[in-house]
């Protein structure tokens, strides 16, 4: 790839700057492979989130941090921001404690500055910019969005040091994300302070068309260090090993899941001569809700008499957009459209419990595994999607949308399974399907049992 005058200026500037520093700078303020004698007897896990227990994002943990307790761990969460600093952070069960250290690092302006300084004289940093640049990708944007990235990743790096000093070593960092406190943890494990790296996988932190720019920072440089990377889905395990370059025998696929509710807890069908689509999603154009209006306005012209009806759960930016395509193309055919805003989980299952859906359909360009399609099937709606990243592992394949389709190719698809939707044989169906293979009790022992055993090796 040609570089830009004014980009080869700056990296050749930088490079003969790090030349120069590099004799004077210690190589790391790490702790030595030497120095990380134990001060505890139970193995020590770090999880690093986003921002998990801060906000309200990342309710997975929720869920998830309960099938830790009684395993004979200790463990330390360490969130990366906080954004909602006025308000209470979640409850942590009993012997999970809350270690901030990061999050103000990254809250103040000297550590932010301390970490570029720290990434500009790092090897992380220059073998992005090489990596990039083998990519055909490197250009002003992306060297910026590296250099920032690896100053996150120096972060990471101190903070898990630090806390391996007073701990006496880190048995397994547990990242939330395949993202940059996993390569953080990965630069630890390699300077001794950490032994063992895990990280979950999901969706936007696999796909590199949704990552900022297009490109996942860093993450092929750590493969041979990540002990156990646990995709949520097939597909998106498939494409770690063969985009990033990961050890199959590393990549162990771990399902997310929900809760299995009573019968009491499922959705009614829509009485006879109504129809009613359902769905779940922020207003972000990878979820392509224009698409799904679009098809309203053509389904609505194959319903005869049938009363169509639109129920959405979610707002996002583009909320003021498609408000104006419904008021277009869909209130002039008479359909009815019901906005609900952002729903909380429990708001979105009094929802299902207390009114009336047919089938929930996902347009979506890229998914993992929709949480969505889950809560809704378990509750007996089935769910028709397009065939993109692991959705193809949860639906029927009766009721798999090709990725791309056009509006006219999903109102024909709907159409034509109006009448199942609303059976009560197809409803039981679907719901056994999610219970079989996504309750959420099973799924997360098996998980904490296999990093259990990761931390204690």
């Amino acid at each position: 790839m040609q570089r830009s005058g004014a980009l080869s200026g700056v990296v050749g500037r930088a490079k003969r700057w790090l030349a120069q520093r590099v004799r004077r700078v210690r190589p790391s303020q790490g702790v030595s492979r030497q120095s990380t004698g134990r001060h505890h007897d139970k193995p020590l896990v770090v999880l690093v989130t986003s921002r998990f227990p801060y906000g309200s994002a990342e309710q997975f943990i929720v869920a998830e941090l309960p099938h830790w307790t009684g395993r004979g761990i200790d463990m330390v969460v360490l969130p990366e921001k906080n954004d909602a600093p006025n308000v209470q952070p979640r409850d942590l069960p009993a012997g999970v404690t809350l270690d901030t250290r990061l999050l103000r690092k990254w809250g103040s302006q000297k550590g932010r500055a301390l970490s570029v300084l720290d990434a500009l004289t790092s090897g992380v940093f220059w073998r992005e910019i090489r990596d990039l640049a083998n990519l055909g990708r490197l250009n002003r944007s992306r060297f910026v969005f590296a250099l920032r990235s690896c100053a996150q990743i120096t972060m990471v790096r101190r903070s898990l040091a630090e806390l391996s000093r007073e701990h006496g070593g880190i048995d397994l960092v547990y990242t939330y994300w395949l993202a940059v406190s996993t390569v953080g943890a990965a630069l630890a494990k390699k300077q001794g302070a950490v032994r063992r790296v895990a990280s979950r996988a999901h969706n936007a932190d696999i796909y590199e068309d949704r990552h900022p720019l297009r490109h996942h920072p860093a993450v092929r440089q750590i493969v041979d260090e990540v002990d156990l990377l646990a995709p949520i889905a097939a597909d998106g395990a498939e494409f770690c090993v063969d985009r990033y370059g990961f050890d199959e025998n590393r990549v162990v696929v771990s399902r997310l899941g929900v809760d299995i509710p009573s019968r009491e807890e499922w959705c009614r069908p829509s009485p006879d001569g109504v129809f009613t689509v359902f769905s779940v999603s922020t207003m972000t154009p990878f979820k392509r809700l224009d698409l799904l209006i679009d098809s309203l306005a053509d389904l609505s012209q194959r319903c005869g008499s049938t009363t169509l009806r639109w129920v959405h759960a979610g707002e996002g930016r583009l909320h003021d957009e498609l408000a104006a395509r419904v008021s277009e193309k869909l209130q002039p055919r008479g359909i009815e459209v019901e906005w609900l805003g952002q729903l909380g989980h429990d708001e979105l299952f009094t929802w299902y419990r207390t009114h009336q859906a047919d089938v929930l359909v996902n347009t979506s360009s890229s998914e993992g595994i929709p949480v969505s399609m889950m809560e809704a099937m378990v509750r007996g709606v089935p769910v028709i999607g397009t065939d993109v990243g692991g959705v193809r592992e949860i639906l029927p394949p009766d009721w798999l949308m090709p990725s791309d389709p056009s509006a006219s190719e999903v109102a024909e698809f709907i159409a034509a399974r109006m009448d199942d939707a609303k059976s009560d044989r197809t409803r039981q169906e679907v719901a056994r399907l999610v219970a079989e293979k996504y309750d959420a009790d099973h799924n997360f022992d098996v998980f904490v049992d296999r990093m259990v055993t990761v931390a204690q090796a």
